[in-house]
């Protein structure tokens, strides 16, 4: 798969539902408990969960519940789910509270 094709994408299922921000994997150890799952992670989401892949198959895997949501039968039907993320617009208000990491917070701030 070619990652320049997937990555700042999300994958709408034909529900609506979207899964992603794609990222790569990047260049740091994975968790361990990846080595115990049958399926190959391949990609990741903004929030820590996993783009996998079974075979021919490509599911969602939610790192808090380890559930899996199949996306796909095949790479070319995850690829034809691929489009660009919507924009968020939120109103005053609307946000009641926000977490930053604090070693962030500290490099923006200067």
């Amino acid at each position: 798969m070619d990652f320049s094709q997937i990555v700042g994408k999300v994958f709408r299922a034909q529900s609506g539902e979207e899964f992603g921000t794609i990222r790569a994997l990047g260049e740091g150890p994975l968790p361990n408990w990846l080595g115990t799952i049958k399926q190959i992670p391949f990609a990741i989401d903004d929030s820590g969960n996993f783009f996998v892949r079974d075979n021919q198959s490509i599911y969602f895997l939610d790192h808090e519940t380890d559930e899996l949501t199949v996306l796909a039968l095949s790479e070319a039907d995850f690829l034809a789910g691929l489009c660009s993320p919507q924009p968020v617009e939120l109103t005053k208000g609307q946000v009641k509270s926000a977490w930053i990491n604090p070693e962030f917070l500290k490099r923006i701030s200067k």
